[in-house]
């Protein structure tokens, strides 16, 4: 009888950071670990984020046996809402920061789920058959974070989620002791977190970036502003206390800031008095240097808090002489220009800045570097090393590190999304197949794979414009009605391109009376195709430019003219 083996495969997270979606199938069971979404660059106008293509599990939910969250972070749980959507999803094993949000997500989209809540914590041990799951206690930007260990007759993986190693920590140490004993138990094969791979030595602790922060407090002699990433609820939470010893008081502006507040209240990882909270209606009644603001808008987001400060439009707070505003953030790649231009704009106003290296160390990431890493392999000892959540450069110098520590260089992969590997007798093959994982892009709360067409047609009309063409054709005589209408926008300046529009009506004017005069079996679609081929052509070597061409076309004879009556009178 041939042994079956353990299949497991990525749909998103491989080679690049978000929307980490790894799938594991034993028997005839499928484990789904993180659900999470990728946040639109600004190249993909009006894309909110992008998640991977979920039809393979739709397709077999009724295999599925639960979805392991490995904490609450956007990356890895935000494609949640529109999985379950789709999917039948009976089972969500996670922690309890991200049970709440993921709850208030599915709340606030009205969203009904008969869905079984397990709450992790160190200790548990679920087995489904033959599969036995138990958990490692991690550490992170975010409290409730843990990795997640598989182990079943064919051998082990263990996804670390995202993870760092602090000895001076604000909050828990990770489980050293959990980590030595999967070395021990001989694991298979480990998936790491990647995103900081290519930065060597040891990341920052937390406990010095909060000393640097405390100092430009107790320095600032009027109202203090810090803009950071909501997500990172352990520096929210210890700056909060840091208020609370100063007798301030701290009003957040943000939904996410507001909500990820709100969710570390509830679970008691911000536990200061209720008093220090204050309604940001109430802003007014307090003198500027009473008061901690707590704002998104730390990547220069345009409709965030900070922003609308900046601008002299936020409702509430306005920025003035000598006000302190920290940055306790880093720049994600492709938002430093609008950091920038927020900063300048935070300058002209008076304000004092405060950024992270440039003013001292003002934020860690939640992200390991390399000696983390390499502790990571040197406790537990993996056979077989996936790099995973992280971009091909950052998987390849994940995987020298791995390397360096004792791994088999030959058992090191990059994998790309929808290769199918299988576990087998505690060894890794790759397989021949398959599974489509292209990106479901999601405009406002759609999430939809014809949106890639959307995008293409955005950004030909934001670096092109468009040329709208209209014209009157009479059938029966075979001829143009009247003159051919011409429209441009974004492409160029009609008044001084005059010789360009006349020239794009003679090519019009001729093809059409050329094509209708000479042709049976012309119809619209074919005069609409010529007409964009020409004028694209025409454009392309005139301007070098390739605008978005739109074409009417009607028809004299179809035109129905109603004769309206005149009103009577009574």
């Amino acid at each position: 009888m041939n042994k079956k083996g353990t299949r497991f495969f990525g749909l998103g997270g491989f080679q690049e950071i978000g929307k980490s979606t790894a799938v594991i199938e034993h028997d005839d069971q499928i484990f789904i670990v993180d659900a999470g979404i990728q946040f639109a660059n600004g190249s993909l106008t009006g894309i909110k984020g992008i998640i991977p293509d979920y039809q393979y599990l739709i397709d077999n939910e009724e295999r599925i046996q639960g979805l392991f969250l490995t904490h609450g972070h956007e990356d890895h749980m935000g494609g949640i809402a529109y999985l379950i959507q789709n999917c039948n999803i009976k089972r969500i094993v996670a922690p309890s920061v991200g049970i709440s949000y993921i709850k208030f997500k599915l709340d606030e989209r009205k969203i009904k789920t008969n869905i079984e809540w397990i709450e992790i914590d160190k200790n548990l041990v679920l087995t489904f058959g033959d599969m036995k799951v138990d958990f490692w206690s991690a550490q992170h930007s975010i409290p409730d974070a843990y990795g997640i260990r598989f182990t079943n007759r064919n051998g082990s993986m263990f996804f670390t989620g995202d993870f760092r190693i602090d000895y001076t920590p604000i909050g828990s140490y990770p489980d050293f002791e959990k980590l030595e004993k999967i070395g021990q138990e001989d694991l298979t094969v480990l998936f790491s977190d990647s995103t900081n791979a290519m930065r060597p030595y040891h990341s920052p602790s937390e406990k010095d970036i909060l000393k640097a922060i405390r100092e430009y407090m107790e320095q600032a002699p009027k109202k203090i502003i810090i803009t950071a990433f909501a997500s990172n609820m352990s520096r929210i939470s210890a700056i909060i206390k840091i208020a609370q010893e100063m007798n301030k008081k701290v009003v957040a502006f943000g939904r996410s800031m507001v909500n990820g507040i709100n969710i570390a209240r509830q679970l008691g990882y911000i536990d200061v008095d209720d008093s220090i909270f204050i309604d940001k209606k109430h802003v007014s009644k307090y003198d500027d240097n009473e008061l901690l603001i707590l704002t998104t808008g730390s990547q220069g987001e345009a409709l965030a808090g900070l922003a609308k400060m900046a601008e002299g439009k936020h409702p509430q707070i306005s920025i003035k002489h000598n006000d302190l505003i920290i940055f306790s953030s880093s720049p994600i790649p492709g938002n430093r220009i609008k950091i920038e231009l927020l900063i300048n704009d935070l300058y002209k106003l008076g304000a004092n800045i405060k950024e992270n290296k440039i003013d001292g160390y003002l934020h860690t990431s939640g992200h390991a570097y390399q000696e983390e890493h390499r502790k990571i392999f040197e406790l537990t000892k993996p056979t077989y090393f996936f790099p995973y959540h992280g971009e091909f450069r950052m998987s390849v110098v994940h995987g020298r590190t791995a390397e360096k520590a004792g791994v088999n260089p030959d058992n090191i992969v990059i994998a790309s999304h929808g290769e199918v590997y299988e576990m087998l007798d505690r060894k890794i093959f790759k397989t021949n197949d398959k599974i489509v994982s292209n990106p479901i892009y999601i405009d406002g709360e759609i999430a939809s794979a014809k949106n890639t067409k959307l995008i293409n047609e955005r950004e030909q009309l934001g670096e092109n414009g468009f040329v709208y063409i209209s014209l009157l054709i009479d059938k029966e005589k075979a001829d143009i009605v009247g003159r051919t209408k011409i429209i441009t926008r974004g492409t160029l300046y009609v008044k001084s391109s005059t010789d360009i529009i006349s020239d794009i009506r003679r090519i019009v004017h001729g093809l059409v009376l050329f094509t209708i005069k000479n042709s049976n079996d012309w119809t619209s679609s074919k005069l609409k195709k010529y007409i964009q081929e020409r004028v694209k052509s025409y454009f392309y070597k005139t301007k070098r430019r390739s605008p978005y061409v739109c074409i009417s076309i009607q028809y004299l004879d179809d035109l129905k003219f109603v004769t309206i009556p005149k009103e009577v009178n009574a």
